[in-house]
């Protein structure tokens, strides 16, 4: 029983280590491009997009990801992700 904790330790130990020292960019998620479907107003607010493959996608925002921009349905915008979810929304150029 003593060697089997002892191994399940030294495991979780050497688990631990590895993911202290991946860089943090392993874990961000690609950004997202596509056209806004649907917006709900408020803080926090709602955004649907659906990108190039027709995949919806839906974003939480809150005051510090909208940045000011104005959103409307039909814009094209690219979100950018991290681990705790959507870190900033930009609008594309040319679409007003």
């Amino acid at each position: 029983m003593e060697k089997r904790t002892l191994k399940i330790l030294v495991s979780l130990m050497l688990f631990v280590m590895m993911m202290g020292s991946v860089p943090r960019s392993v874990f961000a998620l690609p950004p997202v491009q596509g056209e806004v479907i649907t917006l709900t107003t408020g803080i926090p607010g709602t955004m649907v997009i659906r990108d190039d493959k027709g995949q919806l996608h839906i974003l939480n925002l809150t005051q510090q990801t909208q940045l000011g921009a104005q959103f409307k349905v039909g814009d094209k915008v690219l979100a950018f992700f991290s681990p705790y979810g959507v870190s900033a929304v930009q609008l594309q150029g040319g679409n007003r």
